[in-house]
């Protein structure tokens, strides 16, 4: 008898005992491992570069740019919401404009708290999932907005070599042809469904089939949308003036640091260092933006401690651009939830 209980608690400590493997997945996606990694780089970089030099970089910045980059960026956030709500209108989620406006301005805000460049898209799918109940379809609505954002912005870099002289730059052209067949080869999977099905059939049987129907009905909508001609149309061309907005709020940074280089600079690294921004390996991508930025920028001969400076205010001016939602998060706090 006393075999016989003892036998399963030993099997019990047994199962929950966690495979060094699990523990070391687990590190690499906690909160703790990305503020390790922001706080590393911004200390490599503090250590490395003097630091008063580039805070004095910022104070003296020319103030009237650094407000026109703030108000470009809430302008660029205005065109991302109507953007959003076009692809969510298409899949049946319809709200208010000025509360998608809301929304979308809540994921920018916490673009800069949550993990990557992209933690806030998990609380605009989640507000918008709680006041329409249909999370799924905020899910894929909030992918296919992320995805032709990325998408266009990596065009931007090809466009930016047409006007650039050949140089040093030249040496990012690699990682921009990469990232761009990637997200198109990530699209053309949801515009022919044999892509799909062969997806489903080489990782499906990896996958619990609860999740397996989710990520089906997400591949269903992404599907509707991209086989949609003036959905489609729609949000690229809005995606294209939304991405403009955005690079020129680095532009105008720069040039109130005293950067003198020509947008085409800018419409070739800033996509880059957004792409990097939005691993998910870091706290907002603070800190791997930046080091980047030092990356690409100084192949072209900027002063590094004039690098951060430019950096640090195209961040900063973003964040300030991104608090009214803040505010609006705050404030629906009494929202009532519908799903399950």
């Amino acid at each position: 008898m006393r075999h016989m209980i003892s036998e399963p608690q030993t099997f019990k400590i047994q199962s929950n005992q966690k495979k060094p493997e699990s523990r070391v997945v687990g590190f690499l996606t906690s909160r703790l491992f990305r503020i390790i990694i922001s706080a590393g780089f911004l200390l490599y970089m503090f250590c490395k570069f003097d630091l008063g030099v580039i805070a004095s970089n910022m104070v003296s910045a020319n103030l009237d740019y650094f407000v026109y980059a703030v108000l470009i960026f809430i302008a660029s956030g205005v065109l991302g919401a109507l953007q959003w709500n076009i692809i969510l209108g298409f899949h049946d989620i319809n709200l208010k404009f000025s509360g998608t406006v809301s929304r979308y301005f809540m994921g920018l805000f916490f673009n800069f708290i949550l993990p990557g460049f992209v933690g806030g898209d998990v609380i605009r799918i989640y507000k918008t999932a709680v006041v329409s109940g249909r999370a799924t379809r905020a899910f894929s609505s909030t992918l296919a907005d992320r995805v032709f954002g990325l998408l266009v912005l990596v065009i931007f870099c090809f466009v930016a070599f047409v006007f650039m002289p050949i140089g040093p730059a030249y040496r990012a052209l690699p990682a921009a042809i990469i990232m761009f067949f990637s997200l198109v080869g990530f699209l053309c999977i949801f515009v022919f469904k044999p892509a799909g099905r062969f997806i489903h059939r080489f990782f499906g049987r990896f996958i619990p089939h609860g999740i397996v129907e989710k990520l089906r009905a997400i591949y269903m909508e992404m599907h509707e949308l991209i086989r949609s001609p003036f959905t489609l149309l729609s949000v690229i061309v809005l995606s294209f003036f939304i991405q403009f907005l955005r690079i020129a709020v680095h532009y105008l940074c720069g040039i109130a640091i005293g950067i003198e280089l020509g947008f085409s600079y800018f419409a070739l690294f800033v996509p880059l260092m957004a792409i990097i921004a939005s691993l998910p390996i870091s706290i907002g991508g603070f800190g791997v933006r930046e080091a980047f930025a030092v990356v690409l920028f100084s192949t072209v001969g900027i002063e590094e401690e004039i690098i951060l400076s430019y950096a640090f205010l195209a961040t900063f001016s973003a964040f300030i651009g991104s608090i009214p939602g803040g505010i609006a998060f705050a404030l629906s706090a009494g929202e009532t939830r519908k799903f399950e």
